[in-house]
């Protein structure tokens, strides 16, 4: 993608085993957002893909429990679009940015 300042998104979603390979008693998904303006070669790489949370659980969630577990992503995914305004200074941040809803801590 070259058109400038819109930044293109990929959702990748996958499970595997926690335990290794012998029991299936676990399992994680992580949630990650890949940049398609890299190229390919570049948003691959660990430092550029995005781990936007992490879905632990005894087995993967069925397809409705997913979309579930999306909402408050595309929520704020659907808020970035909107754009933020930052200063062009450094002492001055008009509009922070937020924090997606995965990397929350609990007790907030």
């Amino acid at each position: 993608m070259s058109i400038p300042g819109v930044l293109a998104l990929s959702i990748y979603v996958d499970w595997f085993n926690a335990c290794g390979k012998s029991t299936w008693l676990a399992s994680i998904g992580p949630i990650m957002l890949i940049c398609l303006n890299l190229p390919p070669s570049e948003g691959l790489k660990p430092e550029n893909v995005f781990v936007a949370g992490i879905i632990p659980g005894l087995k993967k969630p069925t397809a409705l429990q997913l979309t579930y577990l999306l909402i408050p992503l595309i929520k704020e995914l659907k808020e970035l679009w909107q754009g933020y305004h930052f200063s062009p200074t450094s002492t001055v941040l008009q509009d922070p940015l937020s924090v997606l809803p995965f990397s929350r801590p609990l007790w907030m």
